[in-house]
């Protein structure tokens, strides 16, 4: 009902006039429940939005079709260190559950562990996972890519960086001490030499 109703209000111009001088009877008139009633009453349009794809999600004959595709928004940590194993949340929205992660570049893709998926379908969805990296990985920036059950992607362009790993042993190695100068002996100063006094006549 909400979606038909919403279809006939932005197409039909009698409708919009009849609902923009009577909204509460033009409701009723169309046979919305009271909770949708209400949630045109709050005029909220987040809350109309998800009511609306709630309903089309659930719906079998339309809903297949407006479904809306999986979208990443962000990555927690949004960086490791090589040799590192990290526990990362992803967030998003209309995530589904079984789905699949990785971070990639050019030349690799290591997956992320997806352990839990919550609020799958819905507009604020987050999944949590392990992430390991090599401790041979290459540095630099990554892509984050979800993949939905039916393989519909979504990407963080660079969203993940690895850094170089801490503790190099050649970096921490602490730098040799110069040998010690040898110490030279100490120079006693020439003795004068005297002049002898010719004696007096």
């Amino acid at each position: 009902m909400l979606v038909k109703f919403i279809h006939d209000l932005t197409t039909n111009e009698k409708l919009q006039r009849a609902f923009a001088e009577n909204p509460k009877k033009t409701l009723q008139q169309a046979g919305l429940s009271a909770k949708h009633q209400a949630l045109f009453k709050k005029r909220d349009p987040q809350q109309v939005s998800q009511a609306l794809m709630n309903e089309l999600c659930t719906n079998p004959t339309i809903g297949f079709w407006f479904v809306p595709p999986i979208n990443l928004t962000s990555i927690s940590p949004a960086s490791g260190r090589q040799g590192q194993t990290l526990e990362v949340t992803l967030n998003g929205q209309y995530f589904t559950d079984p789905m699949t992660a990785d971070i990639e570049n050019n030349t690799q893709k290591i997956p992320i562990t997806l352990q839990n998926v919550t609020g799958a379908g819905q507009a604020k969805s987050q999944a949590t996972g392990s992430l390991t990296l090599a401790t041979n990985l290459p540095t630099g920036p990554y892509t984050v890519r979800v993949t939905s059950s039916d393989k519909a992607s979504s990407t963080l362009s660079m969203g993940f960086t690895v850094n170089a790993r801490s503790g190099n042993k050649l970096a921490a190695t602490a730098a040799k001490t110069s040998p010690a100068r040898k110490a030279s002996g100490t120079k006693t100063a020439p003795a004068r030499k005297t002049r002898a006094k010719t004696p007096k006549k």
